[in-house]
C-alpha cells in the first residue's frame, strides 16, 4: 500500500527547503525525494544520517517520522500482510556492505540528471546563431554566444548520462565553431584559432566523423586568413579523411583545399579539388534554402561553392574562371542580401580584372566601389580583400578611377600585423 509520508514533507518545508534543494544537499535526484515523501520507497541506510542532519532531527526522530501509521487500529479494519512473490527474493543473501554499495551506485545514477529539456533549449539557440551569421551584426551574435556559453559550460562539467553527454558536447562544438567564425569576422585571429581548436576537441569527444569534419573546416578557414596555407590545407585534408563524402566534403574541398592550393600555385590540384566538390554535391540532396549559412550543418549550396571557387582561381590569375564562378554566385548573394559574400565576390572579380589579360581597370574600380557601398563597415575577410585590391592596383594609381577608390578605402584595410598578401 502506498502511504504518503506527509510528516517528512512538512519537516522539509519547515526547514525552508524545496525538494530540489534537499536533493542537492544529499547528493540524490529530486525525484528520489519525491518518492520518499510519496511513500514509494524509504531512504536507504547510507543517506539517513545526512537526511536527519538536513532536517535537524536525530536518527531516532527520523525513523519515527518515516514509520507508516498504524492502519489496524480502526474497528473492523484488518490488515493482512502481503508476502513478496518468490521471484522478488534475491538469489543469494546480500550483506550490509553490498547493499550500501548498490544503493550508492543507484544514487549516483539517479544524480545524472542534466535534463533533456536543457539540451532541447540550447541546441536550437546555437543553431540560430549559426543561421544568423552574416545577417545580424557580429558583435550582437558574439554577446548572445557568450551568454549561451555561460549556461552550457557548467552543464558540460556536471555528471551526465552518456546520451545526454553526446548531445551536449555536439552543441558545445557547434557553439565554439560559431565563436571562431565570429572572432575571425572581427579580425581576432588568436581567439578564432583557439575557439576553432576547442570546437574540434569537443567534436572529437562525440566520435561523430561529420562533426569532426565540420570543425576541421573552421580551423582550415582561420589558418587560410592567417596566411598559413599549408596548415589550412592539412586541416582540410584531415577533415576529408574523417568524412570523405559527407555533407562537409564540399566545403572542405573548395573552401579549404582549393583556396589553399591556389595560394601555393598548384593549378592542377585546384581543378581537382573544385571538381571533387561539385561531384560530392550531386550525392547530397539540394539544401532547403537557396543560400546556406556559411557554417551550415548541411551540404554547401552551389552559390557558396562557386564563390569559393572564384576566390581560388583569382589566386591563379585565371580571370575567365573567376567571372564564370562569380556569375553562379552573385545573383543569389544579392537576392538573399548577404552583404559579406556580395562584397567579397565583387572584389574578387575586380581584382581579376586588373590582370594584364583583362585590363579593365574602370570596371574593376566600379565593382570595388559597389562592394564598399554594400558592405559598409565590413568584416575582416572583406577588409583583407580590399587591401589586396589596392595593392594590385598600384600600377594604375595615376588613373582617376583608382585614385577615387584609394581615397574611398583610406583606413579601410586589414588590422595591424596582418599583411595584404595573406
Amino acid at each position: 500500500m502506498r502511504i504518503p509520508r506527509t510528516g517528512l514533507a512538512e519537516r522539509r518545508r519547515l526547514q525552508g527547503l524545496s525538494q530540489e534543494a534537499l536533493a542537492e544537499r544529499l547528493g540524490v535526484a529530486r525525484t528520489t525525494v519525491t518518492r520518499w515523501e510519496a511513500g514509494d520507497v524509504e531512504p536507504l541506510a547510507w543517506v539517513r544520517p545526512t537526511l536527519a542532519n538536513a532536517l535537524l532531527l536525530t536518527l531516532e526522530d527520523l525513523a519515527a517520522l518515516l514509520a507508516p501509521p498504524d492502519l489496524g487500529t480502526e474497528v473492523g479494519t484488518a490488515v493482512t500482510p502481503v508476502p513478496a512473490p518468490a521471484s522478488a527474493q534475491p538469489p543469494y543473501p546480500l550483506d550490509d556492505n553490498e547493499l550500501l554499495d548498490v544503493a550508492e551506485r543507484r544514487s549516483w545514477l539517479a544524480s545524472l540528471d542534466v535534463s533533456a529539456a536543457k539540451v532541447d533549449y540550447l541546441a536550437p539557440a546555437v543553431e540560430w546563431i549559426i543561421d544568423q551569421d552574416e545577417r545580424i551584426p557580429t558583435v550582437d551574435l558574439q554577446a548572445r554566444a557568450r551568454d549561451l556559453r555561460s549556461h552550457l559550460h557548467p552543464l558540460l562539467r556536471a555528471p551526465q548520462r552518456p546520451a545526454t553527454a553526446a548531445r551536449l558536447f555536439a552543441v558545445a562544438a557547434n557553439l565554439s565553431g560559431a565563436q571562431a567564425a565570429l572572432s575571425l569576422d572581427q579580425g581576432h585571429l588568436p581567439s578564432a584559432r583557439a575557439y576553432a581548436a576547442e570546437a574540434f576537441d569537443l567534436a572529437e569527444a562525440t566520435a561523430d566523423p561529420d562533426l569532426m569534419a565540420w570543425a576541421r573546416a573552421g580551423q582550415s578557414l582561420v589558418e587560410y586568413y592567417a596566411g598559413h596555407y599549408r596548415e589550412a590545407l592539412a586541416l582540410a585534408d584531415d577533415g576529408l579523411a574523417h568524412s570523405p563524402r559527407g555533407p562537409h566534403a564540399v566545403r572542405l574541398s573548395v573552401n579549404g583545399r582549393a583556396r589553399a592550393l591556389a595560394r601555393m600555385g598548384d593549378k592542377v590540384a585546384v581543378d581537382h579539388a573544385v571538381g571533387y566538390a561539385w561531384a560530392v554535391r550531386t550525392e547530397h540532396p539540394d539544401p532547403e534554402t537557396p543560400l546556406t549559412a556559411s557554417l551550415t550543418a548541411t551540404v554547401y549550396c552551389e552559390p557558396r561553392a562557386a564563390g569559393n571557387a572564384a576566390t581560388a582561381y583569382l589566386a591563379l590569375g585565371d580571370t575567365a574562371r573567376v567571372e564564370q564562378y562569380a556569375n553562379l554566385a552573385l545573383d543569389t548573394f544579392d537576392a538573399e542580401g548577404f552583404t559579406g559574400p556580395q562584397a567579397m565576390t565583387r572584389i574578387d572579380v575586380a581584382t581579376a580584372l586588373l590582370e594584364p589579360a583583362a585590363g579593365d581597370v574602370e570596371r574593376a574600380a566600379s565593382l570595388v566601389t559597389d562592394a564598399y557601398r554594400i558592405a559598409g563597415a565590413a568584416s575582416f575577410p572583406v577588409r583583407q580583400r580590399v587591401a589586396e585590391f589596392v595593392n594590385a592596383a598600384a600600377s594604375w594609381e595615376a588613373l582617376p578611377a583608382i585614385r577615387d577608390v584609394r581615397e574611398l578605402m583610406s583606413g579601410y584595410t586589414t588590422e595591424e600585423g596582418v599583411h595584404a598578401d595573406t
